[in-house]
């Protein structure tokens, strides 16, 4: 199955920390969500909303232990989703209702990961625990 990647599994380095293994990707949107920062920390959540698209990355051919692996990175405030690119299906993990209340008012972009932001995820991060 594939991934589709819009906020820090977009990474080598994160990616390959989660999956164990570095994987090629190709460029892909993500139709009728936005990415949004999430509330007090550097990394982002996508959210539906007609007309608005995102950017990222798509990863094909993940196994079913990595998707568990990825399941665990992203927790529970996440729901893995079926989406079409372009005749490709792939998983997204998107914010859940749920849990819409953690989402700023703002964007996220790529940008706002510098290199001190991501080494700060990389050594701050709960969700590395159980990989």
């Amino acid at each position: 199955m594939n991934l589709f990647a819009y906020g820090t599994l977009m990474w080598p380095e994160v990616l390959a920390a989660v999956m164990g293994r570095r994987m090629e990707s190709a460029p892909a949107v993500l139709k009728d969500h936005k990415r949004l920062r999430v509330k007090g920390q550097c990394y982002p959540a996508v959210v539906p909303s007609q007309g608005d698209s995102v950017e990222g990355a798509l990863y094909r051919g993940l196994t079913a232990e990595e998707f568990r692996r990825l399941d665990l990175f992203e927790g529970a405030e996440y729901d893995r989703i079926k989406h079409d690119f372009d005749g490709a299906p792939a998983f997204v993990y998107v914010l859940s209702a749920e849990h819409a209340r953690l989402a700023a008012a703002e964007p996220w972009d790529p940008a706002m990961m510098t290199p001190e932001a991501l080494a700060a995820f990389c050594s701050e991060y709960k969700g590395w625990s159980g990989l």
